[in-house]
């Protein structure tokens, strides 16, 4: 492959003739200046950093910057002016020239500069999100009397869901501030999961009398609602907005099943596409209820009435006659899917319903193993796909940016990492990802790896750096101690941070594995962890320790791996009341009949990473998988 041949060859992008590469020899000072800066001594940070700007120009706009910083500490600002305007006129397309320019308008508020003010209009133009820097701009232009351009900037500031907008709202009257504004900051902290906040302002809204958007505010309000889980609340709101895709799914939510029948031939008559979600949704709930005549009679009418979901209907249909043991007809459905769409999804099953029919099954199909399918490990483990193929390790022979290079010795490790991203961003080709992930993964920034080589087509030839084994020690003695499989941990950490310690969802867990505080504090205790405060969470081996010890608590609860995982993401009372109100024969059904869409995406997720680990690490078998798919209790 062309992708592999590259290995061995980087792509230098725009770096200097490599006969500089004898700078390199000595970064004694460079490493002291930038050292000096970080403690306050920046007498000896000027003098360091300038002889390195003699010797590493490579990185002379890290140097100019540093320098200014320690010339502005000693309030020699005209000095420090001066290197801010060498870095911009010298290193143009430098990553640093944002915060150039920041420093630029600080020394410029120092000195009193007459140029301040143009320097804030031309900077607020170009980095428009930068909302402190338009904030500082508003009280300038405040302080010199330009009270209207003043208020336009803070307005700007207020429809935004950003940390300064309510100082922003105070420095503005209720004149100022009108329904379009209103709405426009609604939205904004709609798009920011601010749902309740989002919400006080579509009443002040819905407050005023004459409002020409009514429709587009109750839209608003009703999916603020929604997302409240305020379901009943938000179905009355979007009849109002004359959204019926949503209310329906409002009512089904609430669990208003009578409204909704009431109003199904409605939805129906409405010719919507998208109200076919609604009908299999609603067939999924008549099945789990009791009512498998009346899902599989609506789900044949979507089969007819929507094409744009034919495929999905007919898979709930077959499932449901699976389910109810009709396996002629599920076996039909299942063949018409495989036959039309290959998917190897509908190849298993269609498998297995054959074996419960006790037909002679096939020994294996001319398929591929498909990586990242959870389905081809299911296929391996009944022989219809003959091997799993073996991870290959890469020897990577990586010329390294020179200026990547020159910080990366020097230790500073931000620094270069801001420095790949910045030349990730002036060049996508995908040729170089596999090297910048690498040197991305080498140098600790495991999240921003392991998504940039998730995007490339050929991500499967990279699995050190797609399924990256970090945190290693701290997993083994987790596993070792807590007694779990240390590729389930590490699984798990893949899907629920990327192995962002300092993750933060909106729901509030926190860490590697993702962990609610509550949670966190509650299961730290058995294992002779106390929490002082939530930013314990964050460090990697009390959560990985914690998180494990949580995980290994739900397999022993639930008795399988595959119910535990779906209970670390959706609780335990949710895997419980569905395991009550249905019965499974084996756990592959379990897995295929989550309720969740979510749960059950993350679930095979993380199975696939589990197993993608084995595999890596030469412990891939069938029975391995067997018994992770089918055991009940134990070790897997």
């Amino acid at each position: 492959m062309k992708l592999l041949g590259l290995l061995t060859v980087f792509l230098i992008f725009i770096f200097l003739p490599s006969d500089s590469l004898s700078q390199l020899s000595s970064l004694d000072s460079l490493i002291k200046g930038k050292n000096s800066l970080n403690s306050g001594n920046f007498q000896k940070a000027e003098e360091y950093l300038t002889k390195s700007l003699q010797e590493f120009k490579e990185i002379g706009d890290y140097i100019l910057l540093w320098r200014a910083n320690a010339y502005k500490k000693m309030n020699r600002y005209e000095e420090a002016l001066k290197d801010i305007n060498e870095l911009k006129r010298n290193y143009p397309k430098s990553p640093l020239i944002k915060d150039a320019r920041k420093e630029e308008i600080e020394l410029a508020k120092l000195l009193d500069l007459p140029e301040l003010e143009q320097l804030y209009q031309s900077f607020v133009k170009e980095y428009p999100e930068e909302i402190k820097i338009k904030f500082d701009y508003g009280v300038y232009l405040k302080e010199h009397e330009k009270f209207t351009e003043a208020k336009k900037i803070f307005k700007d500031i207020f429809i935004t869901a950003s940390s300064l907008a309510d100082q922003a709202e105070k420095e503005l009257s209720e004149k100022d501030i009108t329904i379009n504004d209103l709405i426009k900051k609604a939205k904004a902290l709609n798009n920011a999961y601010q749902f309740k906040k989002a919400e006080k302002y579509l009443m002040e809204v819905l407050s005023k009398s004459n409002i020409s958007q009514k429709l587009d505010v109750f839209s608003l309000l009703g999916y603020s609602l929604f997302m409240q889980k305020r379901y009943s609340e938000a179905a009355d709101i979007f009849k109002k907005s004359g959204e019926y895709y949503w209310r329906a799914r409002a009512l089904l939510r609430a669990k208003n099943y009578e409204t909704f029948e009431k109003e199904l031939p409605n939805y129906i008559n409405l010719g919507d596409q998208k109200i076919s979600e609604i009908l299999i949704n609603y067939a999924n709930i008549k099945r789990r209820n009791g009512e498998p005549e009346k899902a599989i009679k609506m789900l044949k009418m979507v089969v007819n009435k929507y094409p744009s979901a034919k495929e999905e209907g007919l898979w709930f249909l077959a499932w449901n006659y699976y389910l109810k043991e009709d396996y002629n007809e599920a076996e039909k459905i299942f063949q018409e899917l495989y036959s039309s769409f290959g998917k190897l999804k509908y190849l298993y099953w269609l498998e297995k319903v054959k074996e419960l029919k006790g037909v002679i099954p096939v020994k294996q199909y001319s398929v591929s193993f498909q990586q990242g399918d959870i389905y081809s490990y299911l296929l391996y483990i009944k022989g219809k796909i003959s091997n799993i193929p073996e991870s290959m390790p890469i020897n990577y022979q990586i010329a390294i940016p020179k200026r990547v290079d020159i910080l990366i010795k020097a230790g500073f490790t931000e620094e270069a990492i801001r420095e790949i991203k910045a030349l990730l961003k002036d060049n996508r080709n995908i040729e170089n990802i596999p090297l910048l992930s690498k040197i991305l993964y080498e140098i600790g920034d495991y999240p921003t790896s392991v998504r940039l080589i998730s995007k490339i087509p050929g991500k499967f030839n990279f699995s050190e750096l797609l399924y990256p084994q970090v945190y290693k020690d701290t997993v083994l003695n987790a596993s070792k101690k807590i007694n779990i499989n240390p590729y389930l941990i590490l699984a798990v950490m893949r899907e629920e941070s990327r192995f962002d310690f300092l993750a933060r969802s909106p729901a509030g867990a926190l860490g590697l594995m993702q962990l609610m505080p509550e949670t966190a504090k509650k299961e730290g205790k058995k294992i002779g962890i106390t929490l002082k405060n939530d930013s314990e969470i964050f460090e990697p081996e009390k959560n990985i320790f914690i998180g494990s010890s949580y995980l290994k608590k739900l397999i022993e609860e639930f008795g399988n791996t595959v119910m535990a995982i779906a209970a670390y993401n959706a609780g335990e009372k949710a895997v419980s009341s569905w395991l009550k109100n249905n019965s499974y024969n084996d756990i592959d059904e379990f897995l295929e009949d989550i309720p969740y869409a979510e749960t059950k995406g993350y679930v095979q997720r993380v199975l696939t990473s589990y197993f993608e680990y084995l595999r890596i690490n030469k412990a891939l078998t069938q029975e391995t998988i067997s018994n992770i798919i089918k055991t009940k209790g134990g070790n897997p």
